[in-house]
Order: C-alpha cells, then sequence, then structure tokens
C-alpha cells in the first residue's frame, strides 16, 4: 500500500512564442537543495496557508524575477512523486503554465534560470521523469500523473499518465 503524500510543491513553466517553432521554455539550473546541479521548473514548496496557486505566483517571483498575475498561470494538472527508498522524498506537485509575465530576467540563490527551445529541452541535465510528462505540458494539455523511482531514485521505474 502507498503512504499518503502530504508534501505540497509547485512547477511553472513560462512559455515564450507557443506555437512557433522557435518557442522557448524558461527553466533552471537548480544550486541547492533538492535535485542541486539538475534543470528543473521553477517552483518549490507550498508554505502553510498558502495555496498553490500562490505558491506558484511566489516561486516564479522569488526565482525569476518575472512576476505573474494569477489569473495568468493556467492550471496543467499534477504529478506525484514516489521514492520507495525514501518516502519523505515523496510530494504532489501542482503544475502551472503561462504566457504572460512581467519583470526582468534574474537569478536567485537556488536557481540559475535559462531558456531553453520547447522542441528540445536538456533531457539529459534533467530528472529522468521529466521526458515522461514534461511534453504534455508543453504542448497545452493538462496532466494526472504518478511517477516512481527505482531503489537508486535516478530512474523511473513506474509511471501512469493521463492527459488531455
Amino acid at each position: 500500500m502507498l503512504s499518503q503524500v502530504t508534501k505540497s510543491m509547485c512547477l511553472t513553466f513560462l512559455i515564450a512564442g507557443p506555437g512557433r517553432p522557435d518557442a522557448r521554455v524558461l527553466l533552471g539550473r537548480k544550486r541547492t537543495g533538492f535535485g542541486s546541479g539538475k534543470v528543473v521548473g521553477l517552483g518549490g514548496h507550498v508554505e502553510p496557508g498558502e495555496s498553490v496557486l500562490d505558491a506558484a505566483v511566489r516561486e516564479t517571483w522569488e526565482e525569476s524575477g518575472f512576476h505573474v498575475i494569477p489569473t495568468e498561470f493556467e492550471d496543467a494538472g499534477v504529478v506525484t512523486f514516489r521514492f520507495p527508498s525514501h518516502p519523505a522524498w515523496d510530494m504532489r506537485v501542482g503544475l502551472f503554465r503561462t504566457t504572460r509575465w512581467s519583470g526582468h530576467l534574474t537569478a536567485s540563490p537556488e536557481l540559475d534560470p535559462e531558456w531553453h527551445p520547447v522542441a528540445a529541452p536538456p533531457w539529459a541535465q534533467m530528472w529522468d521523469d521529466s521526458r515522461i510528462w514534461l511534453p504534455h505540458v508543453l504542448r497545452g494539455e493538462r496532466i494526472d500523473a504518478e511517477i516512481t523511482y527505482d531503489a537508486d531514485d535516478t530512474r523511473v521505474a513506474a509511471v501512469r499518465l493521463s492527459a488531455q
């Protein structure tokens, strides 16, 4: 039986030029903490008393210097991550995407934000699961997924994903 996931997180994806061959997505290289060194979406923990959407707005600002009005974020779904060797790492992650923001791109102590082609994200530098679910999100789909990692916490062992 799987444990109840109580850790709530968010990830956001800012997409410039959606639908164009040169469309780009804002990702970032983690400087510290969980996933350090990997290229990831902007995001992080949902703070006590904060909604997942509020966390998405806050984390986007903190990690990129870009401000997104909450109504400009589109709900892109949810991914539940399970790490059987480290159940404390299990998390439920709300996903959001937008094509509208303001501000100036700025690095943070946690993340070096960088633009990447939507058609060719840096898969080899990302978590193994990203190649499975992120293409759906970047195509504008809403997903519900559960990703389970292997005993070494490095490769995906099982996937359940629905997209619409």
